[in-house]
């Protein structure tokens, strides 16, 4: 039976040392192993500026954390990450009712985003081009008929 898949990203305050942020992400992970899930992947995005202030830090360090897992087990994670001051922010999204390891690993081996649409470049597909300019002859809009550009 496959378990459900889960990400959650959080941002704790830049100030918080390593060994601090490793015993909180190997907290994260334990809590995984003890609900009977697993960690699929795990990653340091750094430390980056925010956008606007929060509770008035500047600056954040993200963890980003892909896992399989019961309902139970985002409780736990989240009850966790609310206790602890250095926190600032967290976010959990359903990735999938039944979470295939497997596909998971090979779309990021190959570097592919999951479910993402391509999208045309800027100027191609269909549609007009915005900011495109006017071409000769093309009618203007409000003129008697007949009248064009020149």
């Amino acid at each position: 039976m496959k378990l459900p898949g889960y990400e959650t990203t959080f941002i704790t305050r830049v100030d918080l040392t390593d060994d601090a942020l490793k015993a909180l992400r190997d907290r994260i992970n334990g809590i995984i192993k003890a609900y009977k899930g697993e960690v699929v992947y795990e990653e340091d995005w750094g430390k980056r500026k925010f956008a606007y202030p929060m509770e008035k830090e500047q600056r954040g360090h993200y963890t980003h954390v892909v896992y399989t897992g019961t309902g139970d087990v985002v409780a736990e994670i989240e009850r966790n990450l609310r206790l602890n001051e250095s926190t600032l922010r967290w976010m959990t999204i359903n990735l999938a009712k039944e979470f295939d390891k497997e596909v998971f690993t090979k779309e990021l081996g190959a570097g592919t985003p999951l479910k993402r649409e391509e999208r045309p470049a800027m100027g191609e597909g269909p549609g007009p081009m915005m900011g495109a300019p006017a071409q000769m002859g093309a009618s203007t809009m409000g003129a008697p008929s007949g009248t064009t550009i020149q």
